[in-house]
């Protein structure tokens, strides 16, 4: 008797919350998709078939759509709609839409407020726009890099997991960049960024499902550790201190009073601020450069493993084309959740949206679109983003442009202001890594890229990297003298 009157409370109790949170669409919200069961909703093929769900959806719904989402509904945008959101940003937060997926603020606002408007103007004019300063420090430190991580390679050589070793070769010009040369030199500071990066993106992923619940649980086990007082960025503080302070105090200048102006605060603020940036900075160009290094291996198949002249020139040299379309091909299902802070907004096609929605952007819907991209929209093309000719000479579509077709940046005010220092970066990288290796994958096939939900990583396959031997270089590639004419020029922005 005991376990029939179990069953049944338990039964009432799921249908209580049933009725609590089953989803209430008004007449002019974006229709929401039929699904079959209560509470769970659409959450297992959004978990488990992202890719041809909203597909799907797209197709029979239009856009925007809603989806039921294990208690509650999320809006995708697709192309169409996607431009008002970007431009809309006193509509649709980011920041709190982003922060219900990873708590970003709750890890660092021990250190400095995450939500400084500040933060973006100073990457955008003292990073990216300075960046012609930045190069040769970027290309100096890219090349030891390699040479410490990957070497020589006279012997084919396995790189199991090229994520990783990529962040290890991109964290020291980030250093060198963001600190200084002075602190570029220091071993610790370099892993004290490579480690910090990994501990948030660990804390990122680790309990992805738990989003398909409900977020609040999600953010309730990430921060865990931060409840018993361990924070991931917490050692990193106190190396930052001993490396950075005595250089900050060299570099400001002192008060009337004769005493230092670096107190707790102030390092606490730049710490915060500083390794937010490097997150990001680290996160986003290992991603680019492990995806891109993948996709050039097509280049490579396509051509038998010999590249004519021609195929240098419009392929390897248009390195920009190439990498946008990396950036195109590679772009996750769907990204950059917005939440609507108004009490509603209306598209311009007459769907509602109120206030508290989570929505979404479709951004394979951009990505992959037909009227954007032609019929070839699914394939990877590098020359797709070669515009135009002019004396001659190919007009590219910059890498770093954010417009309606090409929105891996994001768009409008709060597009990312560091993608011009991630770009160059990337291009110089990928410069010095496809001149001088032969790479292939272990099995000698395209390795796809990986999916969880909604989200692509790059391929875990292994990379054969083998150094390239100069006269080989010469006769295969049809070079005439030397392969200085690929030079610094092509990657520049």
């Amino acid at each position: 008797m005991a376990y029939v009157e179990v069953f049944c409370l338990l039964f009432f109790s799921a249908f209580i919350f049933h009725l609590i949170k089953r989803p209430r669409i008004g007449l002019n919200e974006p229709p929401l998709a039929p699904y079959r069961y209560p509470i769970i909703g659409h959450t297992y093929r959004l978990l488990y078939d992202a890719e041809n769900f909203l597909k799907e959806c797209r197709e029979k719904y239009g856009e925007p759509f809603s989806l039921y989402v294990f208690g509650n509904v999320r809006t995708f945008k697709g192309v169409d709609s996607t431009p008002e959101v970007l431009r809309n940003s006193d509509v649709f937060d980011h920041s709190l839409g982003i922060n219900k997926t990873f708590p970003f603020v709750a890890i660092f606002k021990k250190f400095a407020d995450p939500e400084r408007s500040y933060m973006s103007r100073v990457v955008h004019e003292q990073i990216s726009g300075k960046i012609s300063v930045y190069t040769s420090r970027i290309q100096k430190e890219l090349v030891s890099g390699i040479e410490n991580f990957i070497g020589d390679c006279k012997e084919p050589k396995v790189i199991g997991k090229i994520q990783e070793t990529m962040s290890r070769i991109v964290a020291k010009p980030v250093v060198n960049v963001f600190l200084g040369e002075e602190c570029a030199k220091f071993g610790d500071i370099i892993v004290s960024f490579i480690s910090a990066e990994k501990a948030l993106d660990k804390m990122r992923f680790a309990p992805k499902f738990l989003l398909y619940i409900h977020h609040s649980l999600y953010k309730f086990v990430a921060m865990v550790p931060l409840k018993f007082g361990w924070n991931p960025m917490t050692q990193h503080r106190d190396i930052f201190v001993q490396r950075c302070k005595p250089i900050i105090e060299e570099r400001i200048c002192k008060n009337e009073s004769g005493t230092d102006v670096i107190d707790d605060n102030l390092l606490n603020n730049l710490f915060g601020s500083i390794y937010m940036l490097v997150f990001a900075a680290i996160s986003t160009t290992t991603r680019a450069v492990s995806f891109a290094l993948f996709e050039q291996l097509q280049i490579h198949n396509e051509s038998n493993g010999y590249l004519s002249t021609e195929d240098v020139h419009k392929k390897m040299v248009k390195l920009n084309c190439f990498l946008k379309e990396s950036f195109r091909y590679s772009s996750d299902i769907a990204m950059l959740p917005h939440t609507v802070v108004s009490n509603s907004y209306t598209f311009s096609n007459g769907i509602t949206v109120p206030k508290g929605r989570d929505v979404y952007v479709y951004s394979q819907d951009t990505a992959f679109n037909n009227k954007l991209y032609g019929e070839t929209s699914n394939e990877f093309q590098p020359k797709r983003h070669i515009t135009s000719f002019s004396n001659g000479k190919t007009v590219n579509s910059p890498a770093t442009k954010v417009d309606r077709s090409f929105i891996i940046f994001g768009g409008g005010k709060h597009a990312c202001p560091g993608r011009f220092f991630s770009v160059n970066e990337i291009k110089i990288c990928l410069h010095k890594l496809i001149l001088k290796y032969n790479i292939r994958t272990e099995s000698g096939k395209i390795v796809p890229s990986l999916k969880i939900s909604s989200v692509k990583i790059p391929p875990i396959a292994g990379l054969i990297l083998k150094i390239v031997i100069n006269n080989i270089v010469h006769s295969a590639y049809g070079f005439e003298n030397n392969m200085t004419y690929y030079s610094l020029s092509s990657v520049k922005i």
